[in-house]
């Protein structure tokens, strides 16, 4: 018995990773495609994501503060630096990673993340978290 459950455990694990590794490859190769073929109008499953990607009622305001409705985290976020408010703002309204923001900004990577963790735990000590 020993033996089979050592057999069933191997193989468990093995095709788990295989899954695993697959879906990595997968989404890899996926990525590379929408990058490389953006928008390819020709196809109807995309065109029906490009009409809604062109089609905007109401524009979104690109700055964070715009979006806080708290007033003491409204104040907290008055508080921090002109380049942490903007690194918030890049982050959390477009959605952008910190190695974006770093080539929009023209700094490193590693200073946009240090940037962002400094804004976010200077707002959690002033609102008493």
């Amino acid at each position: 018995m020993k033996k089979d459950d050592s057999l069933n455990r191997r193989f468990i694990t093995y095709m788990a990773n295989l899954i695993y590794y697959n879906s990595v490859n997968y989404d890899k190769k996926r990525r590379i495609k929408d990058n490389r073929f953006p928008l390819t109008l020709d196809n109807d499953e995309n065109l029906e994501s490009v009409l809604y990607a062109c089609y905007d009622s109401e524009p979104i305001p690109p700055n964070l503060k715009d979006h806080i409705t708290d007033y003491s985290l409204y104040k907290a976020y008055e508080s921090l630096p002109a380049q942490q408010q903007q690194i918030l703002s890049f982050t959390y309204i477009q959605k952008l990673t910190d190695k974006e923001i770093a080539q929009k900004l023209g700094v490193s990577q590693q200073n946009i993340s240090k940037h962002r963790l400094k804004a976010l735990s200077k707002l959690r000590r002033t609102l008493g978290g």
